[in-house]
């Protein structure tokens, strides 16, 4: 971890799990810079992960996430952080977010593919059976990894005062 004087909140869950929209209003309750990791990776490539999947491959974007992530996590004061559903798929991830606040945003996998079925994500393209397949084996890193978990089917505003309420009583924000 940097040398913050607390920890970042990570946001880490499945894809379309609302890390971002969550992040963001999240940040704006605490007053604290956003990062998503994906629109970073975007920014970096001047190309969308779609067409970095395409045009490099899915090792490729995962070799720059873990460069990027590296990036972001050294920035200082503490921030909110949302990664892509994909991102703790390698050990060196697991390393580099320990220390820090990790929110595990979930939901059951028929309302996750309800939000990305028709979403140009390049691993939703594979239909629902995959998409399911997916959340299920990657439930298990996000349960190791997570500080908090918390299922995301109400209303952002209220997934953020219940993100809100829990990183105070627990003294990180």
């Amino acid at each position: 971890m940097s040398g913050n004087t607390r920890p970042h909140l990570v946001l880490i869950g499945m894809m379309g799990s609302g890390k971002s929209t969550v992040g963001r209003l999240l940040a704006d309750a605490l007053d604290w810079p956003f990062y998503d990791l994906d629109e970073q990776i975007e920014i970096q490539a001047h190309m969308t992960v779609g067409q970095i999947f395409q045009t490099y491959g899915e090792k490729t974007f995962r070799q720059w996430e873990i460069q990027t992530l590296a990036l972001v996590l050294s920035y200082s004061p503490a921030i909110v952080l949302a990664l892509g559903g994909g991102t703790l798929l390698d050990e060196q991830t697991h390393k580099m977010v320990n220390g820090h606040y990790i929110i595990w945003l979930d939901a059951p996998s028929k309302d996750l593919w309800l939000r990305v079925k028709d979403s140009a994500r390049p691993l939703a393209q594979q239909g629902m059976e995959a998409f399911d397949r997916l959340h299920q084996e990657r439930r298990a890193t996000y349960e190791k990894l997570a500080s908090v978990h918390i299922t995301c089917v109400d209303e952002p505003d209220k997934v953020v005062e219940a993100i809100v309420q829990k990183i105070r009583s627990d003294g990180n924000a």
